[in-house]
Formats: C-alpha cells, sequence, structure tokens
C-alpha cells in the first residue's frame, strides 16, 4: 500500500478510536449502528400505539422546538403517552411534566421509536445514529435547530449526501420559519422534502407576555449568581468541525465588559455558553475559561439564555437570529472569518446581517461603544423581511396542531 493509504487508515482508526465526543459518536455509528437494525425487527413486532409521541433533541439535552410543541401538546392533552431520547443521566434537566424518558442508545428507545405514531427530532439522531426505518402509519417531523443562519449546511462528502437522501425519504415534513430556510434545507438534508411554514415553537418565547419572559430571566439569573441590577451580555459560538473550539479561554472578557459598561451604563457581566460539543471538550478539562467569565455552557435551554441577556455575542451561529426577534443589540465577533468561509462557508456575507462585524477584540469593543439603536432596528426589519421570516409566537401552537390532527387519523399537509 502507498504512503498515503496507510496514513488515510491511521487518521481514519484514530477518529473511531480516539478520545472526545465526535469520535464517540463515529463508534456508535460503526457499532451500533448494524446491531440497531437488527433489534429493530423485534421491535417493529409490537403495534403502533395511535397516542404516542416520541421527541430528541440535538445532543439528547431538553431543549429547542421540540421541547416547547412537547409543552404545548401536554397542555392540551392528558392522554398521551409523550417520550424523550435523552443522552446520559442529567440529560432530563428541563423536562416538562408527564414526560417519560428513554436512553438515547438503548434497545429501550428502539421499542419507543418502533411504536410511536408520531417522531419529532430537531436533528438527525433518530434515523441516523439509531438506524431504526420508519413504520407505515408513522410519522416523522423535523424541526431542525438552526433560524435564518449564515453558514452552510454542509453536503460535500458522499457520507452527509447519502445520509441525506436517506433523511429525506423518511422525513414526512420539516417545519420552516421562512423562505430562505427552505431553500437551504432543499439544497442540503431535506431535498424534495414538504415543507411546512409553521415557525420555529422555540421562538415563541420571544412574543410571550412580559411576565412569562419575567420568570426566564429570572430562572437564568438565579443559575447565572447575577446580583440585583447587574447585566447579563452573552457569548455564544459555534463549533467547528475540525476540532474543539477552545479560543474562548484566552478573551479579555473585562474588556467586553467595560465596552458594554460604557455604551449602555450599568454593571455588566459576560457569560459564555459553548456548543454542546465544544462543551464536552470543556468538561473533560481540554481547556478552560477566564476566572472573570460565567460559564453557562451547561444551561439546556439556549433560548432561555437568549430571553435573559441583554446582549448576544456570536461568530457564525444561527442563534443570535432567534435572538434577532427580541430587538436587543447583537454583534458578530468573526476573527476566522476568512477561514471559515474557505472551510465551511456563508450562505451570503456576513455584511448583511443586520450586526456589527469586528474581526478583532478590539474591533469589537469599538463596535459595542458605537452601537446605533436606530440603525440597527431599521437594518433588522429589513433582514427579516428579505428573508420571508413569518414568527409571531404562535407555531408551538401550529405544530401541535399538526400532530394532533395526526394523532386523528389526518395526513401531514
Amino acid at each position: 500500500m502507498r504512503r498515503g493509504g496507510f496514513g488515510l487508515l491511521r487518521r481514519a482508526f484514530r477518529s473511531v478510536v480516539g478520545g472526545g465526543f465526535a469520535a464517540k459518536l463515529r463508534r456508535r455509528a460503526l457499532l451500533f449502528r448494524p446491531l440497531c437494525r437488527l433489534l429493530a425487527r423485534f421491535a417493529q413486532r409490537r403495534p403502533v400505539e395511535p397516542g404516542k409521541v416520541v421527541f430528541a433533541s440535538l445532543s439528547g439535552v431538553v431543549s429547542c422546538n421540540p421541547k416547547y410543541i412537547a409543552m404545548e401538546l401536554l397542555r392540551r392533552r392528558g392522554d398521551l403517552d409523550v417520550v424523550w431520547l435523552v443522552e446520559g443521566g442529567t440529560a432530563a434537566s428541563g423536562l416538562p411534566r408527564g414526560v417519560r424518558t428513554a436512553p438515547l442508545w438503548s434497545l429501550r428507545a428502539l421499542r419507543e421509536m418502533a411504536t410511536a405514531k408520531v417522531l419529532v427530532e430537531n436533528a438527525q439522531q433518530m434515523f441516523l445514529f439509531n438506524a431504526a426505518p420508519k413504520r407505515g402509519g408513522q410519522v416523522y417531523l423535523n424541526t431542525w435547530h438552526g433560524s435564518l443562519g449564515i453558514k452552510r449546511l454542509s453536503t460535500a462528502s458522499r457520507r452527509i449526501r447519502e445520509t441525506a437522501a436517506r433523511l429525506s425519504s423518511a422525513v414526512d415534513a420539516v417545519l420552516t420559519n421562512s423562505t430562505f430556510e427552505e431553500g437551504v434545507f432543499a439544497e442540503s438534508f431535506f431535498p424534495g422534502t414538504r415543507m411546512l411554514r409553521l415557525g420555529h415553537a422555540r421562538n415563541d418565547v420571544f412574543f410571550w407576555p412580559e411576565e412569562g419572559k419575567s420568570r426566564l430571566r429570572a430562572r437564568v439569573r438565579g443559575a447565572a449568581g447575577l446580583a440585583e441590577g447587574e447585566r447579563l451580555a452573552l457569548y455564544a459560538p459555534t463549533f467547528r468541525e475540525a476540532a474543539f473550539f477552545t479560543d474562548a479561554g484566552g478573551l479579555r472578557f473585562g474588556e467586553w465588559a467595560r465596552a458594554f459598561a460604557d455604551r449602555f451604563g450599568g454593571v455588566w457581566k459576560i457569560a459564555v455558553r459553548l456548543h454542546p460539543h465544544d462543551a464536552r471538550g470543556l468538561a473533560e478539562g481540554l481547556f478552560s475559561l477566564p476566572p472573570d467569565v460565567l460559564d453557562l455552557s451547561s444551561y439546556d435551554d439556549v433560548q432561555e439564555l437568549l430571553v435573559a441577556a441583554d446582549a448576544c455575542v456570536t461568530d457564525y451561529s444561527s442563534l443570535i437570529f432567534d435572538y434577532l426577534l427580541g430587538g436587543r443589540p447583537g454583534f458578530v465577533f468573526a476573527p476566522d472569518k476568512a477561514k471559515y468561509d474557505e472551510g465551511r462557508g456563508f450562505c451570503y456575507p456576513l455584511e448583511e446581517t443586520p450586526f456589527p462585524i469586528a474581526e478583532s477584540e478590539d474591533a469589537l469593543c469599538a463596535n459595542v461603544r458605537a452601537f446605533d439603536a436606530v440603525r440597527y432596528a431599521a437594518r433588522r426589519e429589513e433582514f427579516l423581511k428579505a428573508r420571508g421570516c413569518m414568527e409571531d409566537g404562535h407555531a408551538a401552537r401550529r405544530a401541535a396542531d399538526l400532530i394532533e390532527k395526526v394523532l386523528s387519523g389526518g395526513e401531514v399537509e
């Protein structure tokens, strides 16, 4: 074998047997998928239960669109069997009352999936890793976990293209919030799949009455340990496919806080919320955060953080486009913009967003101090309109209407 061939084999071997969350997922996909296919045959001997709905969310936590859809269903119906597929022993925090759990990687999860009338998730875990085929009479809804995002959904490799084709054949409908999002989905993971523009249930929180939002803010402030009167700026970078994002360990967050105080007044604290993949690297001790920053990476429901934050900073995470719906100041800090664009790539130039763009910490602090609220509000409205965004605070209701229709024997349309 040529030298390059040995190198490829060595890298492939390390990608499977190495440490970290990514290698863990590869091992599961390699080792458990054939076993899951076999076990699913036995699980499917049981009948589909007409009142069962199974939910899953990215990284096995209770969050995002599935959480708020489940909450609305449970508010309406006490006769449903609602199951959540969770990862690990701590993933069930924030679980709505009345929901059963099952470990994501287990025979029990396969049984729950095989007997559910409706399956709802915001990623690709149910059919990508568990590899349980959808049965006749079942309905699978995908809500995805991004929104109006700037970074491309990669379909470059053959493996990802094959995964996209398999998923799109199983998905009965993708729930979207905009014409822009539908175009991105059609070109990436869901070619030829029905799109239903119902909105994203997770974004309903931005339209809640002030009393409800105040409760969320109080919950977050308590978890963060904020003192009375302290204001919160949330820094939430996206993950990088090639490695853990460790740059947050060397940033000058104290200078960020002074810049926010200079522009907006008061005492500011900076909180970091790492992507779940990177949070595992932090937990495994691969890097650490500075002592002057609050670590909210283990807080499962990022929407609650967004409601509580007085300002938000990211690089390329789509969560800032959710945050935009709340009307509060948002900023982009993108020190590796050219490299990221060359690798993952952007759907459109960062400069088309309403957010001030900085490629250095000095530029970020300057943007904060020079923030123009009037200009930001105008650009916010133009941006949402141009992308056909229809969020109005009623997405969970529409999704629950659809699921109730399916449970009653209706079609997805």
